[in-house]
């Protein structure tokens, strides 16, 4: 496709040489779904004299021509990723090519309108994503010489070819920016899915998808050493000295390089950059977004130690954090004291205890974090302890039977498991009720943007002319 206000190029024929190198990283995902965007008017284009005559012109969006030679690279695309492709002049070509062409133009359209909503994506990300273009592209030949001669047949230099993967980079990042933005609208149209479509959606989904992995819902708690006698004293004795240089107004940054035992973060002032709630420890998480930004807040108890996080800044869902982490010294006596007291709410559990009230009771020892867990890949859960193989019987556990104490090692220091296994679904086949709300909305939403794309298809200039 080519932007008409920057004139046009001759078609080339070995275009195409590169279209299965170029499968994995130019998806057309028009195919899957249809891509909407915001409404926008076009008026229409006026062509130069003869241009039609450079290559044969299948349609205009905008002030964007589409071209037949970038609908054949097109289909060599997906030829190549295995798709069934007829052969040009057989029949079912042309219905397929005009399939092809209609999700072509909606990506264009969902481009555009990216681009006219003021989407933006980072260039640090550009760069990312077309590095792995390329890695990809390079995977397709047997050595460098062999891509840089096809990459030449096409008429490009390397540098060039690296530069149309950038724009093909940045094009999916904004593409999918703004997706991402209109799933998050509140006035998306009310639709109905019916489970007709749903199972209908489950056939075609099931059909190239690997076994479903063992399966386990489970109640975890964890306990956690606490420091006592003088590691106790000596952790009080540091965070009032952190509060009381907190009080004389010193900035976070010099008392972190001060005070923090976090290797990793201390000497940048504590910074732990822009976090999402989901990526911390719950009592971590909760603290930090119950505070307003410039806030400082702790201590904070979890597994790593005592925390005090101050809330620099805040865009959507994320925060720039940064944290002062006091570590007390655990000895191996506050170790065995926290297997003793793991072993009795272990027979606690097996008594048939309640395991929210269990952590209430034992509040500050029992980790202050989520307790039950569904679904959750069997090997997820055994790769959370040490030594959690064949020997503890988890790796084919039975339901209702409680497992542990198991040794946990998460970054400070070793803590004690306890698994309560509810159910156990072990490796089979995928079915529907794995996976139908995730396709039930997974509809949807399809459905929400397909009647937001016809609204901008109406008031977008479309001249089809395949």
């Amino acid at each position: 496709m080519i932007n008409i206000r920057h004139g046009m190029q001759p078609p080339r024929a070995a275009a195409c040489l590169l279209a299965a190198a170029l499968a994995l990283v130019t998806p057309l995902s028009g195919l899957q779904e249809n891509e909407p965007a915001a409404p926008d008017t076009v008026a229409t284009v006026e062509f130069p004299p003869g241009v039609e005559s450079l290559d044969r012109i299948v349609a205009v969006v905008g002030d964007t021509a589409i071209l037949f030679s970038d609908i054949q690279v097109t289909l060599y695309q997906l030829q190549a990723r295995g798709a069934r492709v007829p052969s040009e002049g057989s029949e079912g070509w042309k219905e397929f090519a005009d399939d092809v062409l209609e999700a072509m133009i909606d990506d264009l359209i969902y481009l555009q309108q990216a681009k006219n909503a003021g989407v933006t994506v980072p260039e640090n990300r550009v760069t990312e994503t077309a590095d792995g273009y390329f890695a990809e592209t390079r995977g397709q030949f047997s050595s460098d010489e062999e891509m840089m001669l096809a990459v030449e047949e096409t008429g490009m230099n390397m540098l060039q070819f690296r530069q149309m993967l950038r724009g093909q980079a940045h094009a999916a990042g904004m593409r999918e920016a703004y997706r991402f933005q209109l799933e998050q609208r509140t006035d998306l149209p009310p639709v109905i899915v019916s489970e007709e479509e749903v199972e209908a959606a489950f056939e075609e989904f099931a059909q190239n998808q690997p076994p479903r992995p063992a399966l386990v819902s489970f109640n975890r708690l964890v306990v956690t050493p606490s420091p006592s006698g003088t590691a106790r004293d000596s952790a009080v004795a540091r965070t009032l000295r952190v509060q009381n240089d907190f009080a004389n107004e010193e900035e976070f940054s010099v008392l972190a390089r001060r005070h923090s035992d976090d290797e990793g973060t201390r000497e940048q002032g504590g910074e732990l950059g822009w976090m999402r709630r989901d990526l911390l420890v719950k009592p971590f998480g909760d603290a930090a977004w119950q505070a307003r930004p410039g806030q400082t807040v702790g201590p904070v108890q979890t597994q790593f130690g005592l925390h005090f996080i101050k809330i620099e800044r805040q865009r959507g869902s994320e925060r720039f954090l940064r944290h002062i982490l006091l570590r007390p010294e655990i000895t191996e006596e506050d170790i065995e004291e926290a297997r003793t007291l793991a072993i009795q709410v272990a027979d606690s559990l097996r008594a048939g205890a309640d395991p929210e009230r269990l952590m209430a009771l034992f509040r500050g020892q029992v980790a202050d974090e989520d307790i039950r867990f569904d679904d959750i890949p069997l090997t997820s859960l055994v790769s959370q302890f040490t030594g959690a193989g064949a020997e503890s019987g988890l790796t084919a556990p039975t339901p209702g039977t409680v497992y542990g104490p198991l040794e946990m090692q998460r970054g400070g220091p070793i803590e004690f498991g306890l698994v309560h296994v509810l159910t156990y679904r072990p490796e089979g086949q995928i079915e529907l009720d794995d996976v139908r709300e995730q396709i039930r909305q997974s509809l949807r939403t399809q459905k929400q943007i397909g009647i937001l794309l016809e609204e901008i298809r109406s008031n977008t200039y479309i001249d089809v002319r395949f």
